[in-house]
């Protein structure tokens, strides 16, 4: 009776050390999951922004892609110098240019550089 009791002892520790090395493995495999970028949060949020603007401002017909953008963000003057590579299609007929703009830091302001 009492090997059967240090059997049963034996395996419920067995258990216990790997129960607790499955949860290290979890805790190990959830603090190792990428987290999401802020450039590319900024990067989508100044395409959103881009092209918010776009819709105010362009002619009626003109619709357009924002393909990429590059920025630069200015501390001193609380804005980003963007540089936005935007397809546009018109009567028929498309072209990829660049547009530049100036967007301030909360994305309320959009200036038209070129």
């Amino acid at each position: 009776m009492k090997t059967i009791h240090l059997l049963f002892n034996f395996i419920a520790k067995l258990h216990v050390k790997y129960f607790f090395t499955i949860i290290l493995f979890f805790v190990i495999g959830a603090g190792c999951k990428p987290k999401p970028s802020k450039r590319n949060f900024l990067e989508n949020k100044l395409k959103e922004t881009m092209s918010i603007y776009l819709h105010k401002t362009l002619n009626p017909g003109v619709t357009f892609n924002i393909q990429d953008v590059n920025y630069v963000p200015l501390k001193a003057q609380k804005l980003f110098v963007c540089q936005f590579n935007v397809n546009i299609h018109y009567k028929g007929a498309d072209t990829l240019g660049i547009m530049m703009a100036n967007i301030s830091y909360d994305f309320d302001k959009v200036t038209r550089t070129k």
